[in-house]
């Protein structure tokens, strides 16, 4: 059998494996999701000491992953892969994020994590960032959750009370807080958010353990993506936010430790619940840092992608958000607002970008927005203080849940049941499975400038990953290339992507690659790109007779009703 057939082959008979371990019939399931985390900004990774004690100790009490990858190269279309198993090319969450004008949303009609369990007899609830939808169809409530606290998408998506975005005009852009289907604060008050999220998501665990009721609580934090550029002031002195000072001028550091917080007083309410023992607990992130944020960021740790920033162009300068390339002969990487016309002096509106080369994060499929940081936590179940080197991915979250409480698999998965990594037993975990990752921003392709297309970039196969497509992150203006045959790297000894190894020696793995490609791209039922239509009107309003702001709502008050 060729090495082709063996992929394909195997890939689907793991899929439609169980596991046989026995848990508990109807466990807990906790996900922490953190937004634009990068794999060591966390203590045990490589973060500074002592900032992330909290989850930490979900690696120390189960088990640590050194090979996990995000399915997506941003938030929306990652946020999707994790609650429904398949490539966001299949269910339309691309090419962008849904900004806070889009029309559409995450399909009701995708089968997901929430409404499967739900369906189950699961208490479902979702406390912190959605980003899949804020018009009423695509709002979590009706999409198998039973009650949602938190922001409809990314901080940098609305202006606040101390920070008014720079692209927001009439200052009406409002940052709101949901509640189920209403706005109930707008701007939301920032300072306020991480106790509102500890106490909902802690009184969901109180109240279903005492009801004996099985839970699933997804809880996507806020953190650590920055806020949006600033009309007035630095954008990289305001740029994180956390409880203390009103909420303003926080370090990146100071966001990672008030997600731990958070963290923290979720895991306190399940030991104090008795319900530790019942509950498998997951943390990872939907995508690694935003490396053209520097400081504003997290860090790329030992994932450089330095071929790539020995082979783009010198001149090309990728820009922190809302911020476009302007250079001069004394500052070469110069980048200023876009909201700003050129010529027109404002202090503010400058900052200094990286090289292209550099941005190998967020919006790219380098190893510094794959390789994501993940532990997951079980007693009794999973051993405690281990680790693995497997290569699993976001998409398995679904069928692996699905498989533990020994639950049908619904058809079109691309993830597979990754229960025995977790459970100890590794040598049935197949370690030749495909790993395939899509981004947009090509020169060429149906989908408007600067999307072009969404394409297959690289591809994993155990520790080989082949580059067909490099390009820094997002759109900057360094070109796509293409590799033919593809660039490959053996990512478990060269993390840095830095040494591209002889297609030669590996001749038939690269044809196997090329036709494992072809494979998938043919079984790809194209789906409308939901991301790309969006309308003013669509932006949430509490009070359009109050520039969309509203005061913290009173028990009993009425509420802005999304429609």
């Amino acid at each position: 059998m060729s090495l082709v057939l063996a992929a394909i082959f195997l890939s689907e008979f793991y899929l439609a494996q169980s596991t046989n371990t026995t848990a508990p019939q109807r466990p807990n399931i906790i996900i922490l999701f953190a937004d634009n985390l990068g794999y060591t900004d966390l203590s045990s990774l490589g973060g500074p000491s002592g900032r992330t004690p909290n989850i930490d100790s979900l690696g120390k009490d189960g088990i640590t992953f050194r090979h996990w990858n995000s399915a997506a190269h941003l938030c929306s279309a990652s946020r999707a892969t994790l609650l429904t198993g398949k490539y966001a090319v299949r269910t339309g969450v691309y090419p962008r994020v849904f900004a806070n004008d889009a029309a559409f949303g995450l399909s009701p009609f995708e089968v997901n994590i929430a409404n499967y369990l739900k369906q189950e007899g699961y208490a479902t609830s979702l406390v912190g960032k959605w980003h899949l939808g804020h018009r009423a169809p695509y709002l979590p409530t009706k999409q198998g959750f039973d009650e949602w606290l938190g922001i409809p998408y990314h901080m940098s998506g609305g202006s606040l009370d101390h920070h008014i975005c720079s692209y927001d005009g009439d200052e009406s852009w409002w940052l709101p807080l949901y509640e189920n289907g209403n706005i109930v604060q707008q701007p939301v008050r920032v300072e306020e958010l991480a106790k509102r999220y500890a106490m909902r998501a802690s009184s969901f665990i109180e109240t279903h353990v005492a009801q004996e009721k099985p839970f699933f609580l997804y809880l996507a934090f806020s953190h650590v993506h920055q806020l949006c550029a600033p009309k007035a002031g630095n954008e990289q002195e305001s740029c994180q936010w956390h409880g203390g000072n009103n909420g303003k001028n926080a370090t990146f550091g100071d966001a990672v430790k008030e997600m731990d917080w958070i963290a923290g007083e979720v895991l306190q309410a399940l030991d104090a619940s008795g319900a530790a023992n019942d509950t498998l607990v997951l943390f990872t992130s939907d995508n690694g840092p935003w490396l053209a944020e520097q400081s504003c960021s997290g860090s790329r740790g030992p994932w450089e992608g330095r071929w790539l920033a020995d082979n783009v162009d010198q001149t090309c300068t990728a820009c922190p958000h809302d911020h476009v390339p302007d250079p001069t002969q004394n500052r070469p990487r110069r980048c200023r607002l876009s909201e700003t016309k050129p010529g027109v002096f404002q202090a503010s509106a400058y900052v200094d970008g990286v090289h292209c080369g550099q941005d190998v994060g967020l919006g790219s499929v380098w190893e510094a927005n794959l390789r994501m940081p993940a532990f997951a936590r079980f007693p009794g179940m999973i051993q405690p203080n281990t680790e693995t080197k497997a290569v699993v991915s976001t998409l398995d979250v679904f069928p692996t849940l699905l498989s533990i409480l020994n639950l049908s698999l619904p058809p079109g998965l691309d993830g597979v049941d990754i229960s025995p990594v977790l459970f100890g037993r590794e040598d049935e975990y197949n370690h030749s499975r495909v790993l395939y990752f899509w981004r947009d921003g090509f020169s060429e392709g149906p989908l408007p400038a600067p999307f072009g297309r969404m394409d297959v970039a690289a591809v994993k196969i155990g520790h080989l990953k082949a580059w067909f497509w490099t390009k820094s992150a997002h759109y900057n203006d360094d070109p796509e290339v293409y590799h033919d045959p593809p660039l490959l790297f053996n990512i478990e000894d060269d993390p840095a992507e830095a040494y591209p190894l002889n297609p030669d020696d590996y001749q038939e793995f690269v044809f196997s690659v090329i036709k494992l490609v072809k494979h998938h791209k043919k079984t790809i039922e194209w789906t409308a790109p939901l991301a790309l239509e969006k309308d003013p009107s669509f932006r949430p309003c509490a009070d359009p007779n109050n520039h969309c702001r509203t005061s913290e709502r009173e028990e009993g008050e009425s509420v802005a009703k999304v429609e």
